[in-house]
């Protein structure tokens, strides 16, 4: 299928009025293996109890059944639950799994995975918590089914460089950026802001120029990362469907940070990039194509 066909069929789905999402995201597990600084988790950790294997699958059923042909499966660590990312790779038409990689997804789970790496060694195990770098490192090298999405925060935004440089080494399909997204803009000391960002923003340019093959990124979506102009429009903040559940069922509100994040301070690639799309961005669109790849979707 050619790169237009697909933006096509894309954007006449996009228009098509319906009465359920055809887009679901899951917290298929409140339990995670690291404790990561930075992580929404963290803020909105319920330790109820979890659904069964069984469950969850009957869950899946019953969402595909409405209209819900595509999962994200996030947590906590979804690796964790390994039988249900089978079983929902089962029943939907596709599903991506977003991962700290600390325990690899098996091969037959043909989808994409972005997997969490903050920095070089020193620095991801700072932010994690743990030393799982190395293993990270074996679980990923090599596999194309696999693009890195580091969260820039005031931690690690100086090791740009060596993050896309991990990414070459590891020869997974690429590497994409978020920012971190806060809960109070005025306190949070993870925030990057004022020169911090400004600096971000001009590297993060920078080594997209040098390094187009493996960085999904545009100079468009880089300069949002700044303005956050998509912010007030974002598809996922102003949906009025309830499309993103934590590991409960509980409807998680504006979006799958959940509770208390402060929107002008998201720095989430996902809604940067769909709004991008929005304005007729034709490097947008053929960023997408890569983040999601027409070979899993």
């Amino acid at each position: 299928m050619s790169k237009a066909t697909r933006l096509y069929q894309f954007l006449h789905g996009m228009t098509q009025k319906t009465t359920y999402p055809s887009v679901i995201n899951f917290d298929i597990t409140s339990k995670c293996n690291l404790y990561c600084e930075h992580c929404y988790w963290r803020k909105n950790y319920d330790p109820a109890g979890e659904f069964t294997d069984s469950e969850w699958e009957e869950i899946f059923k019953d969402f595909y059944s409405k209209g819900a042909h595509s999962a994200f499966l996030t947590g906590g660590e979804p690796s964790l639950r390994l039988k249900v990312i089978e079983s929902a790779y089962q029943i939907f038409d596709t599903i991506t799994i977003v991962s700290n990689g600390t325990i690899r997804i098996p091969e037959e789970i043909q989808t994409r995975i972005f997997i969490s790496i903050d920095g070089p060694k020193e620095i991801h195990e700072k932010i994690r918590g743990r030393n799982v770098f190395d293993s990270i490192m074996t679980n990923i090298k090599n596999d194309k089914r696999v693009v890195l999405t580091p969260t820039l925060s005031t931690t690690n935004y100086h090791y740009i460089e060596d993050l896309v440089q991990i990414a070459r080494e590891s020869n997974v399909d690429g590497i994409t950026f978020s920012t971190y997204a806060a809960n109070d803009k005025e306190t949070d000391k993870l925030l990057l802001r004022g020169e911090e960002l400004d600096w971000t923003v001009n590297k993060l340019e920078e080594i997209w120029r040098k390094n187009k093959d493996i960085v999904f990124l545009s100079p468009k979506i880089i300069k949002l990362f700044k303005s956050k102009k998509f912010y007030k429009n974002c598809y996922l903040r102003n949906q009025t469907k309830e499309i993103s559940y934590d590991a409960q069922l509980k409807q998680k509100e504006p979006c799958v940070l959940g509770e208390g994040v402060d929107c002008s301070t998201c720095g989430c690639i996902v809604p940067i990039v769909a709004y991008a799309m929005s304005r007729i961005d034709v490097r947008a669109w053929l960023l997408f194509d890569k983040l999601f790849s027409e070979r899993y979707y």
